[in-house]
């Protein structure tokens, strides 16, 4: 089951509030890629299903190793996927100074897409980007949504002051 076009445009809307809340607080930018090479910075992104669907729906998921430690959509140092990133990608900034307020506004988020996705009835995980879009992007279209706990280990759903933030 694929995601919803309402679903779909609940969750661009999200994207949207988030990016406008980032223009204000402007934590800076320089679209160097470096966060994009998860071993430099020594963390590894998180997502959730539905966003992960969210991707696989909109663009065409570069040939990956599942144990590799660089955005497989990274593409001469740029995202290739930028407005259909997720929510780690667009509140991850290298400025230090952003840590504190990054926290707060990743939890935020989080919370708006798991209601979305809890909502509609899709079946919530949250784990490694890299692992979920491995698995969904083998999956047929009609069943995108459902992704085994079993297959993916105990790196699903971790309890949001335990999980995996982002660089951190």
């Amino acid at each position: 089951m694929k995601i919803s076009s309402g679903s779909s445009l609940e969750i661009v809307e999200i994207y949207n509030k988030l990016d406008n809340e980032l223009k204000i607080l402007n934590p800076g930018c320089d679209t160097c890629g470096t966060c994009c090479h998860f071993d430099v910075f020594d963390h590894e992104l998180y997502a959730s299903t539905i966003e992960v669907n969210y991707i696989l729906e909109n663009v065409k998921v570069p040939p990956f190793h599942k144990e590799q430690r660089i955005c497989p959509f990274l593409v001469d140092k740029e995202c290739s996927i930028r407005e259909h990133r997720t929510l780690g990608c667009r509140v991850f900034f290298c400025n230090p100074h952003y840590k504190n307020v990054s926290y707060e506004i990743y939890n935020k988020y989080y919370e708006m897409i798991k209601k979305i996705a809890v909502g509609n009835r899709f079946e919530w995980h949250y784990g490694p980007m890299i692992t979920l879009l491995a698995l969904q992007n083998k999956k047929e279209p009609d069943d995108v949504n459902h992704c085994s706990p079993e297959t993916v280990s105990n790196e699903i759903e971790k309890p949001v002051k335990q999980r995996r933030y982002p660089g951190r």
